[in-house]
């Protein structure tokens, strides 16, 4: 079935026609709950944060004015309820030792030299990602992930473009140092 535009299911919504929100659900539903996860680290949370903040904007839709797009109206709620339940439950920090020692840790059975070393390139930077604070996540995760402009990102977030551009480098600073760290550690505890 086409799925015929969010303003479309929107309308008959807003026109009492509830179910149309299902379509709505579906289409989104994927990069909601990967937000989610990105910023909060934890599939279930993630899960049930996806959940709340649809729930959040069904109940809202009547004050979506339709000025942005209902994907960007939909992150914002995503995001914010995200860092709102992440700073309350402020989760503990990750330790270094939490992380594998090397890339032979995620040798799998059918699974080349090469495969593995980019499975724990991967984990590497997702281990730096949850080590920096939730809205440095939140940023990292809609500009590479959700490959958001600085424009639609300051929409989502409410922060300025100037702002996001300087939080994104200060992230990445933060990741690479945590990388460094962590590779360093590998080769301390090789040698």
């Amino acid at each position: 079935m086409d799925y015929k535009g969010d303003i479309y299911y929107i309308e008959q919504i807003l026109a009492g026609n509830n179910n149309a929100f299902s379509y709505i659900v579906d289409k989104h539903k994927n990069k909601a709950f990967n937000l989610a996860f990105r910023i909060c680290g934890n599939h279930e949370e993630a899960e049930e944060l996806s959940q709340d903040s649809f729930l959040k904007a069904f109940r809202s839709l009547r004050s979506f004015k339709m000025k942005s797009s209902f994907a960007t109206w939909l992150y914002r709620i995503v995001y914010n309820t995200t860092i709102s339940h992440v700073r309350i439950k402020k989760k503990g920090v990750l330790s270094l030792e939490d992380f594998p020692a090397d890339a032979t840790d995620f040798i799998g059975r059918d699974m080349s030299e090469e495969e593995s070393e980019n499975e724990y390139r991967s984990a590497l930077v997702n281990f730096a990602l949850q080590k920096i604070n939730e809205e440095e996540r939140g940023l990292i995760s809609l500009y590479y992930y959700e490959e958001m402009s600085t424009e639609e990102i300051s929409d989502v977030t409410g922060i300025s473009k100037s702002n996001i551009k300087v939080k994104l480098f200060r992230a990445r600073q933060k990741m690479l140092e945590i990388i460094e760290k962590t590779e360093k550690k590998k080769l301390i505890y090789y040698e």
